[in-house]
């Protein structure tokens, strides 16, 4: 199914036409959970910048209102479809906070009844499911938005038999249901995260006789939309663990693939690790100076480089269920570092960098007249800049690139990653990279939660430690009893932490650390207790609640607020160095 959704300007309060006012601009998304709970609605985008007001979010040509927002991308609707958004997100923070998960495209989505097991995956109340599995087991089956889905709706939700590549892999979800619908009975409930495919059918229950099916199993932090921080009461508390039979649409948003990162960003943290890229520096920089002055020889180059870049994203989208789309922005040269992000075209600038590929492409195999005419020139000018740029700050240096997902088998300080060797010490970081603390140097285990059903290694992922400090503390105080002492202490910020990683579809960055020897020494240096940024404190997501009558602001003026990607979760960064 499809939504078509017409562009308009805020500012103008007027629709945005393709030609002269015959055709209105129109977006089509496939497989929305916006369009599960508005199959039937008129809908329609429009775009605000730093100049836009909260007045002016509520000008629409046809009288609509502001619904969701995600960063710039406003939708609205309906007067009508208020009432079913304030029941979906009673927080008004979380239409802005939460609004790519309704607006984007997913590859295949399903609606029928599943038999759901909710698992709190809180340190606290570790592995709570109503009695179905025991808590220590379900524990292990999940993380932070990280949850288990059975072979054979696995099969069914990515059409894994039609797929030429029948390789198991973890799939970026999004889910909803209604109320009045399954055992839930009573509120609208949207969420995320990932899934790994499981044997659920050979799965052990905690009692013998009672065999309840399980088709997947979600995490609590996996729901999303409640009114928790409301200053009287919640209108609609979290979910409870348990047992949930509940007609639900479930989508494939992507799948796990292995890819590159690129480490640029990490360059500035670690000046002596530096060294350990000039040789790789300096022949990319020789080979650029080489052809630099042979036009043919870089329009050449610009094909390749165009047409690498295509072959990368097609590959991503595939995985991640967007449209592939032929029109490729060669300006952008970096890397899919994060497969949850929702990405936007332009669509002028993808539409000049095809023209341009298609005709030095063509000019190439032809005649060879058109490179000398000033706009090719031009363009194959900025093209060889824009080239120089990044050897010059390091994008052209990439790791492997893996999607994430925790197990309970590995502890602080350890990483399972398939294609390296086990016991190797493995660098890795997560994108964005505040400081020099997200660089961790962590010994390669392997675990099972890496497998697949088949056995074999799950396609482009790579398990990590979610320990956090209670954990920690757990196994010392445990090997305290037995007196045991503990050859570890409970550090200052873990792993998890200092990645700030959760399970969503984040990646990561991996690449075998005897390779850099100067980067992971002073990654070990820089993160002893006395050299290490002090920990870097995520911040709860900003209420808007006043908390002496619990009203909230307009939702135009918090779709504002939000607009600039920062202030819907805050962070405060550490302070400086405690030593040299």
């Amino acid at each position: 199914m499809t939504l078509e959704i017409k562009h308009f300007d805020p500012r103008l309060n007027q629709w945005i036409y393709t030609d002269e006012r015959q055709t209105i601009l129109t977006e089509n998304l496939s497989n929305t959970l916006l369009e599960f709970y508005f199959p039937d609605k008129k809908l329609s985008f429009g775009h605000s910048d730093e100049y836009s007001t909260d007045e002016e979010l509520k000008n629409h040509p046809d009288g609509h209102i502001l619904l969701l927002s995600s960063k710039t991308r406003l939708l609205y609707g309906e007067k009508e479809c208020l009432e079913t958004i304030q029941k979906i997100c009673p927080d008004s923070k979380d239409r802005g906070a939460y609004g790519s998960i309704f607006l984007g495209a997913c590859k295949n989505a399903i609606y029928e009844k599943l038999n759901i097991l909710v698992v709190d995956d809180s340190t606290d109340n570790r592995g709570e499911n109503g009695g179905i599995l025991s808590n220590d087991l379900a524990y292990k089956l999940v993380g932070d938005c990280y949850g288990q889905i059975s072979t054979q709706l696995y099969d069914k939700v990515t059409l894994r038999e039609s797929q030429a590549d029948k390789n198991y892999r973890v799939i970026q979800h999004r889910f909803g249901w209604v109320n009045g619908v399954g055992e839930d009975t009573t509120k609208y409930r949207f969420g995320k995260g990932t899934f790994r495919p499981y044997n659920l059918d050979e799965i052990e229950y905690a009692d013998p006789k009672s065999k309840p099916k399980i088709d997947i199993i979600l995490p609590v932090s996996s729901f999303k939309g409640t009114d928790k921080d409301r200053p009287k009461s919640p209108t609609k508390p979290q979910i409870q663990p348990g047992l949930y039979q509940q007609n639900i649409w479930l989508a494939e948003k992507g799948q796990s693939q292995q890819g590159q990162m690129s480490i640029s960003q990490l360059l500035a943290s670690f000046p002596q690790g530096i060294k350990d890229f000039a040789e790789e520096l300096e022949v990319q920089a020789q080979r650029l100076a080489s052809i630099q002055d042979d036009p043919r020889i870089v329009a050449a180059y610009y094909c390749e480089r165009y047409e690498k870049r295509k072959e990368s994203l097609s590959q991503n989208k595939l995985k991640t269920g967007e449209v592939i789309n032929q029109e490729i922005d060669v300006k952008n040269l970096g890397r899919n570092d994060d497969l949850d992000a929702d990405q936007e075209l332009d669509d002028e600038s993808t539409k000049d960098d095809l023209f341009m590929y298609k005709l030095i492409k063509a000019d190439l195999g032809g005649h060879q007249q058109l490179l000398e005419t000033e706009k090719v020139k031009q363009e194959l000018s900025r093209f060889v800049q824009s080239e120089w740029r990044d050897i010059a700050v390091g994008k052209t240096l990439t790791f492997d690139r893996g999607m994430i997902i925790p197990s309970k088998e590995l502890k602080n300080g350890e990483i399972c990653v398939s294609w390296l060797d086990e016991q190797e010490k493995i660098l890795n970081f997560r994108s964005p990279f505040l400081n020099s603390n997200g660089l961790c140097v962590s010994n390669n285990k392997y675990v099972e939660d890496q497998l697949g059903p088949d056995g074999e290694p799950l396609e482009g992922i790579i398990v990590v430690n979610d320990e956090d400090h209670k954990r920690i503390q757990q196994r010392i105080t445990e090997l305290e009893a037995r007196e045991i002492n503990a050859d570890f202490i409970d550090p200052a910020e873990t792993e998890s932490e200092r990645q700030a990683r959760d399970y969503d579809g984040d990646c990561i960055g991996v690449a075998k650390a005897s390779l850099y020897p100067n980067l992971t020494a002073e990654a070990e240096r820089r993160n002893l207790p006395q050299n290490a940024y002090s920990p870097t404190v995520k911040l709860k997501k900003q209420s808007f609640y006043d908390p002496t009558d619990g009203s909230q602001p307009p939702f135009e003026r918090i779709a504002i607020h939000m607009s600039d990607s920062i202030s819907v979760g805050i962070i405060q960064g550490g302070d400086d160095h405690a030593g040299s």
